[in-house]
């Protein structure tokens, strides 16, 4: 039976192939990877295996991470290929663009897809077209720094054939640095049969509450992503029948625990730290709102996953959160930045339960409808082939 790709809502099915006929071979290329749990590492997994579902010969090309270590494995139908090269650049790009070559020598690609910009360089002069996601909010740091950054990155992108982008924001801040190739929105996506509404497999500490709706924080705990602003916004519903829980880490906690503390709203807050995705359907599925505070935001994975799990959203109006919400419906959005409209986005839920059961439901049902991954392949996909065709 002949494997293809849904390339239409429709359910029109096309076969990616290679002009010689057979399945194309698509290399993905990314530092950042599984065991890794960031946005990165996951979009890349998910990525590969809905593609390799779809037909494609997926070849991951990362670096050895924590275990996992050995140089060729399967994984999800790919293979993943971890050279040890060193970290440091230039040696990194020299390493690595010396290893691409003599794997397209041994096993010929269709095409390179690059996700990230530390492995970008690397991709010069291999005789493959190559595609680039601009996943990151590190690549809008680098705009707002102004002319001489934007040229040193666009100096990176001139071998590039087409750039895809999660937000409008990445999309602008391509464009914004000169890059004249086409540009094409395609969101994150979720595994919407693994994340799933429906009660948790264990008893958390928070389950027995007393009817308090839990407010999940599933983030690193970190500057960009408006831990603080979220904190201070938990200090304005003091009194509220709340429970907290913040499913993530990092250097913003001390901060966040201050605020918190001051405003005698610790005792009802629970740190897990972080925790393996693998263990993030149960904690959605504990949880009655989630929250997405940020400064800066692709189409956040983990929004996807809380809408997945049937959890109405409150989110900025940044990047690709807007993309996520339909104001009202699966949720709400405020200013970046602004503890009191936050506070009162998330006490919209908290006090009506009805309308929380409601946003929720549509929420699962928009993740289903517009980004799944098998939608988000097929997307990626249709990329691939205009590459392909116009190599041809």
């Amino acid at each position: 039976m002949e494997r293809s790709v849904d390339t239409s809502r429709g359910g029109q099915r096309r076969p990616l192939r290679s002009r010689d006929g057979r399945h194309m071979r698509i290399g993905l290329v990314s530092a950042d990877f599984y065991p890794n749990v960031g946005g990165v590492a996951a979009h890349v997994v998910e990525l590969g295996r809905a593609l390799a579902i779809a037909g494609p010969d997926v070849h991951v090309i990362s670096l050895p991470i924590a275990e996992q270590r050995q140089q060729k494995t399967p994984l999800h139908g790919m293979t993943v290929h971890r050279p040890a090269i060193p970290q440091v650049k230039p040696l990194f790009t020299w390493w690595m663009h010396g290893y691409l070559r003599s794997l397209l020598r041994t096993t010929p690609l269709d095409l390179l897809h690059v996700h990230g910009m530390r492995p970008l360089e690397a991709t010069r002069n291999l005789g493959v077209p190559v595609i680039f996601t601009n996943h990151t909010s590190g690549f809008l740091k680098r705009v707002e720094k102004g002319p001489a950054e934007h040229r040193r990155a666009l100096k990176r992108l001139e071998h590039v054939e087409h750039v895809l982008a999660p937000s409008g924001e990445l999309v602008e801040a391509t464009q914004t640095v000169g890059y004249r190739g086409p540009v094409t929105f395609i969101p994150n996506g979720v595994d919407v049969e693994r994340f799933v509404p429906g009660k948790p497999a264990k008893d958390f500490p928070w389950s027995k509450t007393n009817g308090e709706v839990v407010i999940l924080l599933a983030r690193r705990l970190v500057e960009k992503n408006g831990v603080r602003v979220f904190a201070e916004a938990i200090a304005r519903l003091k009194g509220r029948p709340i429970r907290v829980v913040f499913a993530g880490d990092g250097p913003e906690r001390p901060a966040v625990t201050r605020i918190l503390s001051d405003a005698d709203m610790l005792e009802r807050c629970i740190f897990l730290g972080n925790v393996p995705n693998p263990e993030m359907p149960d904690i959605y599925r504990s949880a009655d709102v989630s929250v997405l505070p940020s400064f800066m935001e692709a189409t956040s994975i983990t929004g996807l996953e809380s809408m997945a799990c049937g959890l109405p959203l409150v989110g900025t109006r940044v990047g690709g959160i807007p993309t996520l919400i339909d104001q009202g419906k699966t949720g709400w959005l405020v200013p970046p930045g602004n503890a009191v409209a936050l506070a009162e986005a998330i006490d919209q839920p908290v006090k009506n339960a009805d309308l929380r059961q409601a946003a929720g439901q549509a929420a699962r049902q928009r993740a289903v409808e517009n980004f799944s991954w098998a939608e988000i392949a097929a997307r990626t996909a249709d990329v691939y082939r205009q590459r392909m065709q116009k190599a041809a």
